[in-house]
């Protein structure tokens, strides 16, 4: 597979699959699964975070993640943009939620790109190949795994920590 032959929506499908082994780590925490996808309860922060499908994106891929958020666009961008992989955020998007009971309630998806056609090559894929003897498609989800998890892991672990900020109440003085 060379680098003009990659299906860029097939990778992100994979990535989709790759980024189950992060979900599963957060449920094997406790964080209780929500429906619809790669959705997790913080249990802590009680917020849904997400990891919404990937999708092709110029020479690459985005992943995205999402997550329930009270503060304006302009302060969730300032906080994305001290974060980690902040060089990487191709799109940061408010929405209200779909369901009906909950249009007061805001969430934000924050899109990073992932240059796949940088480690994705013939010869990081041969390698890979020959190291583990193991198939093509074996090999580029390998790939995918050894350069996409540690990003998205970054990204989601801060994700809930700037949310689980943002839940912290200041405590009334005088008050027991």
């Amino acid at each position: 597979m060379s680098n003009s032959q990659i299906d860029l929506r097939r990778i992100a499908e994979q990535i989709d699959v790759v980024l189950t082994e992060i979900y599963a780590e957060y449920v094997a925490k406790g964080s209780p699964t929500k429906l619809g996808g790669l959705r997790f309860l913080d249990v802590e922060s009680a917020k849904t975070f997400a990891f919404e499908k990937s999708r092709a994106h110029e020479e690459g891929t985005v992943i995205v993640v999402s997550a329930p958020y009270s503060e304006n666009k302009e302060a969730i961008e300032a906080k994305l943009n001290e974060g980690p992989h902040a060089d990487k955020i191709r799109d940061i998007q408010v929405r209200t939620s779909p369901d009906a009971g909950k249009r007061n309630k805001y969430f934000f998806e924050a899109a990073y790109f992932i240059n796949i056609k940088d480690w994705l090559t013939d010869e990081a894929i041969s390698k890979v190949v020959l190291r583990y003897e193991c198939t093509g498609n074996q090999a580029v989800t390998r790939l995918l795994k050894e350069n996409v998890l540690p990003i998205a892991r970054e990204v989601m672990q801060y994700f809930i920590k700037i949310v689980r900020e943002d839940e912290k109440k200041p405590e009334v003085v005088g008050f027991s």
